[in-house]
């Protein structure tokens, strides 16, 4: 071959070279890859598929709770439904919980997937001891991690220095209760308005000394709205108090007491519904909110399961039948309202106590200073 040749060829090789050189370092695809879901969207809805075979397969998903039966029938119905995977609920108190699965838990047992409820513990308990997972890296669903989604443009955290505890249900709670008949529109305007001498002996109150809306109220007076000295003239109108939330609902509602603190919204819903004269009573000071969160336990036994349940109950459909069952409005903004009273619908610009916070980290310390203000009254 002439050498005329050879460098012709040469030079035609080192051409073709540099054009797939140039070809790669521009990032250029192969004409293959057209049409292909985008990277983003492949890897959430690949996460989600693996997520739902692994959670099949686990079978099932163990959840600790207090909630009611109510609850815990509608939630596991709509998503075993769904996804053909059962929802274990393991029942009882926070302070009988919470003690049993660190219990478990040191002997090397795992037996709980999720904590579902209010704080009691998680955060003082739970959280401290390094149990928890941080729920942010276990959303899939585009849906949950929208922040548009939810109240505030913000994922809600019991405690945002430990976003282990997530909030998902956050209703307002106004804790005066009236018979309508017997209380006039706007004759209780603040919670001084309750030293008024005509309500002596007619205010019924939920127990403060235990957990409960009665306590949140206490403490939401003694602490931001007034203080300890409004609630100890509030004492001398010899207050009459229960730890029976029906009952509390049932002596307003018949005019028994033309007043309460601290009944439990279901209740008082039911009632106007059957015909009652009974509402909520918003006052100045404002209204705190009631909320229900979800905790992930590390080394759950059934962690696809575990996550399966976790996204799914944060979706609009999950909330829609979380919020229904539970009475209480849900955290997305995107869930209806309308089977809710309206006072139990967050009203924009209005700003609400979150008490269970300082119940979670002193509630204690608050039901002793109940005891000690008003303990001669409660029998």
């Amino acid at each position: 071959m002439k050498k005329e040749g050879i460098i012709f060829i040469s030079v035609l090789i080192l051409s073709i070279l540099l054009v797939i050189s140039f070809s790669s370092s521009t990032g250029a695809a192969p004409a293959k890859a057209a049409g292909k879901v985008s990277p983003a969207k492949k890897t959430w809805q690949q996460e989600w598929d693996q997520c739902l075979a692994g959670a099949k397969k686990e079978g099932h998903v163990v959840v600790a709770s207090s909630i009611g039966q109510e609850v815990r029938s509608a939630l596991s119905k709509a998503f075993t439904g769904k996804y053909g995977v059962e929802v274990e609920f393991i029942q009882g108190k926070p302070t009988e919980l919470i003690p049993k699965v660190m219990a478990e838990r040191r002997a090397g047992i795992f037996s709980v997937d999720l904590f579902v409820g209010g704080p009691g513990g998680i955060d003082t308990s739970l959280a401290p001891a390094g149990v928890l997972e941080l729920i942010g890296n276990e959303l899939l669903l585009p849906e949950v991690l929208d922040k548009k989604a939810w109240w505030g443009g913000e994922l809600l955290w019991f405690n945002p220095d430990q976003p282990y505890h997530l909030v998902f249900l956050a209703g307002p709670r106004h804790p005066i209760t009236i018979n309508t008949n017997l209380v006039k529109n706007d004759e209780i305007k603040s919670y001084r308005d309750l030293l008024n001498p005509k309500w002596k002996g007619k205010i019924a109150w939920f127990d403060p000394t235990v957990a409960g809306a009665g306590l949140n109220a206490f403490v939401g007076l003694a602490s931001l709205w007034l203080d300890i000295q409004f609630l100890r003239d509030l004492g001398k109108q010899e207050l009459i108090f229960t730890r029976d939330l029906r009952l509390l609902s049932e002596w307003v509602a018949r005019g028994k007491y033309p007043l309460s603190v601290g009944a439990k919204p279901e209740l008082v819903t039911e009632f106007i519904q059957a015909g009652a004269p009974i509402s909520s009573n918003p006052v100045a000071e404002g209204a705190f909110t009631s909320s229900a969160g979800i905790a992930l336990m590390k080394n759950a036994p059934n962690p696809h399961a575990a996550k399966l349940f976790l996204n799914w109950l944060l979706s609009r459909e999950g909330q829609i039948i979380a919020s229904k069952a539970y009475g209480y409005q849900s955290a997305r903004e995107d869930v209806p309202t309308d089977f809710l009273g309206k006072f139990e619908v967050r009203k924009p610009g209005v700003k609400y106590l979150q008490v269970e916070r300082i119940i979670e980290q002193r509630g204690k310390e608050y039901e002793k200073i109940a005891r000690e203000v008003w303990g001669h009254l409660i029998k």
